[in-house]
């Protein structure tokens, strides 16, 4: 069995300031803990503050899979990271209303981006009101420069085509 545990590592990336975890393989109890205990470790290594659990891998889930499914989206969260469960099958969606699985505070997703705009709010920084305020008047000062610099742009050549036409009529009377 210690030969499944150590081939079935899942290959974790981040993307998006999130942590994505791709479950594309059965999952036995070894396993799941395996996974919990990889999961936990790179949110506290790389301080990322979103997870994306993508289970659309999973055909099957009994009490102990979705119980520690549930146990690493608390887990996560106690270390800053906000989790959602992305690719619910039909058929485990049944599974776990069925086992009477506590879900009431996980969020899930029906894909990858679904479960990004989940999270994007929860990641971000919020933006106190007086920073907001700021943030606007850089933006309209920049537009503003940009509308002077194109203006400056058109009127210099202008000025040019001006200056070529009136040499092309000097050369042309010399």
């Amino acid at each position: 069995m210690e030969d499944k545990i150590s081939l079935s590592r899942v290959a974790m990336h981040i993307s998006r300031g999130c942590l994505i975890v791709p479950i594309q393989i059965e999952l036995y109890d070894e396993i799941i803990l395996r996974i919990q205990k990889d999961i936990l470790e790179r949110v506290k290594e790389t301080g990322v503050k979103g997870v994306i659990l993508d289970i659309s891998g999973v055909e099957i889930i009994d009490s102990f899979l979705a119980q520690a499914i549930c146990d690493t989206v608390r887990m996560a969260s106690i270390l800053g990271a906000a989790t959602v469960l992305t690719g619910l099958k039909p058929e485990v969606a049944a599974s776990i209303v069925d086992l009477d699985i506590e879900f009431k505070d996980i969020k899930t997703a029906m894909n990858l981006e679904a479960g990004f705009q989940i999270l994007e709010p929860l990641i971000r920084p919020k933006e106190e009101p007086e920073e907001i305020e700021k943030n606007e008047k850089i933006e309209q000062l920049k537009r503003e420069t940009d509308e002077t610099q194109e203006a400056q742009i058109d009127e210099d050549e202008e000025i040019e085509e001006e200056d070529s036409y009136e040499n092309e009529e000097r050369r042309k009377t010399d």
